[in-house]
């Protein structure tokens, strides 16, 4: 959501970068590692599922939500 709204008003965001960021900042540290896809590299990483809730119990309160339908702006 936040990505979408970055993206709205002019400042794109990469979505796995800013994954990176919250989760930096909010100290969460990574449980691990997802085996790579088919055409290598890294995995996606693990957060403990009940630490992500937490972060975004706090942060959804910060996130605005759109009165109107996407395409009537």
């Amino acid at each position: 959501m936040a990505c979408a709204q970055f993206a709205e008003a002019g400042a794109p965001v990469d979505e796995a970068r800013f994954r990176i960021a919250v989760t930096r900042v909010a100290r969460i540290p990574r449980t691990g590692e997802m085996q790579a896809g088919e055409k290598g590299g890294r995995g996606r990483a693990l957060y403990p599922v009940g630490e992500l809730q937490r972060l975004h119990s706090a942060l959804a309160p910060w996130l605005v939500i759109q009165d109107t339908p996407p395409g009537d702006r």
